[in-house]
């Protein structure tokens, strides 16, 4: 799920922020279906994995980051992190099932469903192990590829990810288990439809993002315990997510470190994208 600061924080407010910010002309080349093109070409591209149309871009050299946007939104959500982590990554920036330009598939939303597209991907591009850094619902998908794929993920930097649908405020909690489509305004179906494939399936798949937000995730203590990649736990100090909630998943994940970024939301990687970056980057390359 994603929000933002303000006075509403809520969800929908985030995803209009964010699209609005995201560097559209960095992230929003469409090419062709070709997935064989060169890694280092940066355009959109397709592939066809588990029944959807997933649009993809990749940038930059080294070793493969996997960035995973939030609930709702597209890769060009990490307009920020795009330019100083292509010096140092080869990034790979899927839009996930049913949102940006990917298509929809039959049956919920789930992340361990978005956990193996990307696997998915992964593989057709011929990557054996990769870090990811994920946002928001990007977090939670990213908590599920450790827990399922420990012999994949190296690294794994999250953002207001969350174990449980309890761990939201209370507000929050209260809101989502009401809302529907019409809750995220015109703005948000405008900036949906904007890249959809797919534009007359707005209210469906808001309305499985929905059903996602108010069931899932819902990692086990073992779960959790079980991850083996190196896990970097980032929240704002006034975020979506409560505090202790953060708090917990940190300790329950084996040596995990945890970063409260000072002054931020649960945008913090748009609010603060320098602290983020520099962060980030330490982390990954130490």
């Amino acid at each position: 799920m994603i929000g933002i600061e303000g006075r509403a924080w809520r969800p929908l407010a985030a995803l209009a922020q964010a699209l609005a910010i995201a560097m559209a002309a960095a992230l929003a080349c469409a090419s062709p279906d070709v997935a064989t093109a060169a890694p280092n070409t940066p355009q959109g591209r397709y592939a066809n994995v588990n029944g959807i149309r997933m649009y993809y871009v990749v940038r930059g050299e080294g070793p493969v980051l996997v960035l995973l946007h939030g609930g709702g939104g597209s890769g060009e959500q990490f307009g920020r992190q795009v330019p100083a982590f292509e010096k140092h990554f080869r990034l790979v920036v899927p839009d996930m099932c049913a949102q940006g330009r990917t298509s929809d598939r039959s049956g919920p939303l789930t992340y361990h469903a978005m956990a193996e597209d990307v696997i998915a991907l992964m593989n057709l591009l011929g990557v054996k192990r990769f870090d990811v850094m994920g946002w928001s619902d990007g977090g939670d998908t990213g908590l599920d590829l450790a827990i399922h794929h420990p012999d994949r993920l190296r690294r794994l930097v999250t953002f207001g990810a969350n174990f449980s649908p309890s761990g939201l405020n209370p507000a929050d909690v209260a809101w989502n288990d009401t809302a529907t489509f019409a809750a995220f305004g015109a703005g948000m179906r405008e900036g949906w439809t904007r890249l959809s494939p797919q534009p007359d399936h707005y209210e469906v798949a808001m309305t499985k993002i929905l059903v996602m937000w108010r069931t899932l995730p819902r990692f086990t203590a073992a779960e959790l315990k079980s991850i083996q990649a190196r896990v970097l736990v980032c929240a704002g100090d006034h975020d979506l997510i409560r505090p202790e909630h953060t708090e917990a998943l940190a300790r329950a994940i084996p040596g995990a470190q945890m970063w409260i970024v000072p002054g931020a939301s649960h945008g913090a990687m748009l609010e603060k994208p320098e602290d983020v970056n520099a962060r980030v980057l330490d982390f990954l390359t130490r």
